[in-house]
């Protein structure tokens, strides 16, 4: 049987390779590949719906931790492609199908840099600053989600700064943020490096803690941060400043709808001139005024433009 096109030319290039994902370590040559049936067979006969797929199936991983990567002849596409899937000791059955060894290729390479680039092991790093920058001037225009898609692409390549702004964005759009500033930056020490450790403390410690108020909490973030105070929080231009002190002022009273109403006609005219700073944080972190966020007006803070008159 004539192998597909594009694992053919694999073969041609490398004949074999190594480190192809995150779990294979190795994978068969010329000399060695061949029918799951007769390698592993007893994967074959499991009792499970893929028993058919997974008898006809061409075994191309070698070395691997309980994971193999399949090619089934069964199942072409009109340029001759065989299906690729992964098979897995964690998944139920067989993994997601791919059109092709080359698209589960690149699946693969990128579940590879997410992985390392988590432990601050840029896999890929050039292009990371511009995708930073590129999702700084989206997250000012209010276009939040194109903004957490560009800092969730510099994080993979290895970026704590990119990691570390997709939090931001996320502290504003996901109520279980504090997961998150705890597995992605306070448990990476690339990221708190890279935007330093009283910055931390400042904008996203508070947050944490709101979320996670307890002894053990506390003494993480000591053990991550040191028991320093930090730096003080962002600075805010002082005509957003003045709104806010009006709108604490009206919250103080009673009055929250019209301390919202303050924040909200001055949010546009907010602006910072610290790369870091994409939004006004202490909204969700100022004891006075974070009541008065909803998640429907947080959704609205990321979303609403904030560089008029800057």
């Amino acid at each position: 049987m004539t192998l597909p096109a594009g694992y053919r030319a694999f073969l041609e290039a490398s004949d074999g390779w190594l480190e192809m994902g995150p779990f294979v370590w190795t994978m068969r040559t010329t000399a060695d590949v061949g029918w799951l049936r007769d390698i592993e067979p007893e994967l074959c006969d499991a009792g499970d719906e893929d028993d058919e797929l997974m008898a006809r199936a061409l075994l191309v991983s070698a070395d691997a931790d309980a994971c193999y990567w399949l090619l089934d002849p069964a199942d072409v596409n009109d340029n001759g492609e065989w299906a690729a899937y992964v098979w897995a000791s964690w998944y139920p059955g067989l993994g997601d199908r791919f059109d092709s060894f080359a698209d589960l290729v690149v699946a693969e390479r990128e579940s590879f840099e997410a992985l390392s680039a988590r432990e601050g092991r840029a896999v890929e790093p050039a292009g990371a600053a511009e995708l930073v920058d590129e999702g700084r001037r989206l997250a000012l225009r209010g276009d939040a989600e194109g903004a957490a898609e560009r800092f969730e692409s510099a994080a993979r390549k290895g970026s704590g700064t990119g990691q570390y702004l997709a939090v931001v964005m996320a502290a504003f759009l996901q109520p279980q943020v504090h997961h998150r500033i705890r597995n992605d930056v306070l448990a990476h020490p690339h990221v708190v490096e890279a935007v330093g450790a009283g910055r931390v403390r400042a904008e996203l410690v508070p947050l944490f803690l709101q979320r996670e108020p307890s002894a053990w909490a506390q003494q993480f973030v000591t053990e991550v941060l040191g028991e320093t105070d930090g730096a003080p929080g962002q600075s805010e231009p002082s005509e957003f400043t003045t709104a806010l002190e009006q709108a604490r002022e009206l919250a103080r009273s009673g009055d929250t709808e019209a301390a919202w109403s303050v924040v909200a006609a001055a949010l546009p005219r907010w602006h910072s001139d610290d790369p870091l700073c994409i939004t006004p944080l202490m909204l969700l972190t100022d004891p006075v005024l974070r009541p008065l966020v909803t998640p429907q007006r947080a959704t609205w803070i990321v979303t609403t433009p904030r560089t008029q008159g800057h």
